[in-house]
């Protein structure tokens, strides 16, 4: 029998509790948001998806995670020295900052016309394929979303407000196939009980899931052909921070700092204890302003 270490115990307790704490937060009435407040008070309120590596609770009890790091050393760019981070449920993020909830979101979010709608994003951070979790081994055998298609009996996990669900869609898994879990430790924790037999990620999400063999049970699979979009093209996911159409000026300070984090390489010294490589950082090339305009 595998044995919690009374540490993990604590960073759940801690992960549980900053979650609950969002629930509180997003209760309060919402200061103004701009980057003028945000310097003046010497603090921002930021949420973050309860997602490895994107943001958690690690075993000192700290949140980490690429977007908490990224976020505090852009405020430290800006002489802002604290951070009021909220980790919560990843279909929750988007609607917490329309209500005024948060300054701005870091969430390992894909950039969609969809959301493009919804929220102003910062220009590309990261660059990502989709891969499957399944158990140690692949009992399954699946390599591919047409594997699961051609079993009626194959479940494929995602996560709630994850753009997975609508590549499943797209590329004809049925509705009775697929199982969506809250958040990614529980899609984990379905995948060990056998309740479904792969979960559809992007392939750096994965790698942090699995890092450090903290889930010995299971395993990232390679996908021997991608999923598709809309119009038929390989899906490669480019990834940023949230804001609020309202802040042009907090996204612009933003965007400056990553364009720079970009070209000193500072990004990928932050990122590199998250298992990143420069292969995985978006190109100064791919805009923001193009993956909102795409058809799909």
């Amino acid at each position: 029998m595998k044995i919690t270490s009374r540490r993990s115990r604590v960073a759940n307790a801690l992960a549980s509790a900053l979650i609950a704490s969002a629930a509180l937060s997003f209760s309060t009435i919402a200061r103004a948001d701009s980057l003028s407040s945000i310097k003046s008070e010497g603090y921002a309120r930021v949420g973050f998806s309860n997602f490895t590596p994107w943001g958690y609770v690690d075993d000192k009890g700290e949140l980490s995670g690429v977007e908490p790091t990224l976020v505090r050393a852009f405020l430290k760019s800006i002489g802002v020295e604290k951070m009021d981070g909220v980790l919560t449920q990843f279909v929750s993020i988007i609607p917490a900052l329309d209500a005024k909830r948060l300054d701005f979101i870091g969430a390992g979010m894909q950039i969609r016309p969809g959301r493009c709608q919804q929220i102003a994003f910062g220009e590309p951070e990261w660059v990502s394929t989709q891969g499957f979790v399944t158990k140690a081994g692949n009992p399954s055998k699946l390599t591919s979303l047409d594997d699961v298609k051609s079993n009626a009996a194959t479940r494929l996990a995602v996560v709630a407000g994850g753009t997975e669900r609508e590549y499943a869609r797209i590329n004809g898994i049925p509705d009775a196939q697929v199982v969506i879990f809250p958040d990614l430790p529980t899609a984990a924790s379905g995948i060990k009980a056998g309740r479904v037999d792969a979960m559809m990620q992007t392939s750096i999400t994965i790698r942090g899931l699995l890092a450090g063999d903290k889930h010995p049970e299971l395993a990232y699979v390679a996908m021997s052909k991608p999923p598709l979009d809309k119009d038929g093209n390989p899906v490669i996911g480019y990834g940023a921070v949230g804001f609020r159409k309202s802040d042009p000026e907090l996204l612009a300070a933003w965007n400056a700092w990553l364009k720079g984090a970009k070209q000193s390489g500072e990004i990928v010294r932050l990122l590199e204890p998250f298992g990143f490589t420069a292969a995985d950082i978006a190109p100064d090339t791919i805009k923001t302003a193009d993956l909102c305009a795409a058809k799909n």
